[in-house]
């Protein structure tokens, strides 16, 4: 079994994910705040750290999977961008103090910390990473896009497609959904029909952590960081018990 915890998910990822630019125009806009490099957590295959860099930003994406960051390293090669792309995950690397004005936590990324103690020291790494006036951006659902224990066991497909390098797939979600301890079982299934007819299957295991807006609010005081803003959509509007998403932009405490 591979360390690498998307290992499954890599080879997909771009033909499910790729062409998402709800969200791209509002990191450009905060990028463009500041003159500092931006960091990005959890960068995946590059979707959000090359466009950055395409329009002029210094990057650097981490992301603890090494199969993701090869397709990422892969495409700034070929687009020649400059990107500098870290395998590890944000607390145990050795990360410039100060060294960022704009700190991303994209599409969910944050849901993978498993508990409050891994929440909080996230962040305060991530502060300790940005200079004094620099701001730190965390995508997260929203109200409405909350656990839905109704569908648990529930397999449901949620995309097909094809790869870049033309295998056609089919790929599956099923959840388990736990209300009380704000979790989510997600077991991802890519189903490919190869040239001799035999279907091969590649699974994803993901354990997520789901957050709310006051506790998230609790979590950044004790990481030495305060909530700046929230908002409910990419389009920086409020957030409603209609919201899908929920954007959070949290700055250093004062001193």
């Amino acid at each position: 079994m591979s360390d690498d915890p998307y290992a499954a998910d890599a080879a997909f990822y771009d033909a499910i994910h790729g062409d998402f630019r709800e969200d791209t125009g509002l990191w450009l806009s905060f990028a463009g705040r500041t003159d500092q490099p931006v960091l990005e957590v959890g960068c995946g295959t590059g979707r959000i750290a090359l466009e950055l860099a395409r329009n002029g930003h210094e990057v650097t994406g981490i992301d603890p999977s090494a199969a993701m960051l090869a397709i990422a390293r892969a495409k700034a090669e070929a687009d020649a961008l400059e990107v500098s792309f870290i395998e590890g995950r944000a607390t145990e690397l050795a990360l410039e103090r100060e060294g960022y004005g704009l700190v991303l936590i994209p599409l969910d990324v944050f849901l993978y910390c498993q508990d409050g103690e891994e929440q909080v020291s996230l962040l305060r790494t991530l502060g300790e990473t940005l200079v004094f006036n620099g701001a730190l951006a965390i995508d997260l659902p929203g109200p409405a896009s909350g656990l839905d224990p109704d569908t648990n066991g529930q397999q449901m497909l949620v995309f097909s497609g094809e790869t870049e390098d033309g295998r056609v797939f089919d790929c599956y979600h099923l959840h388990e959904d736990d209300l009380a301890l704000q979790t989510r079982h997600l077991r991802v299934t890519y189903e490919t029909i190869g040239s001799d007819g035999l279907v091969r299957r590649q699974i994803g295991e993901h354990e997520l952590r789901y957050v709310h807006r006051f506790e998230l609010e609790y979590l950044l005081a004790r990481s030495g960081l305060v909530l700046a803003d929230v908002y409910g959509d990419y389009d920086l509007g409020p957030l409603t018990n209609n919201s899908e998403r929920m954007i959070v932009i949290a700055r250093r405490s004062a001193g």
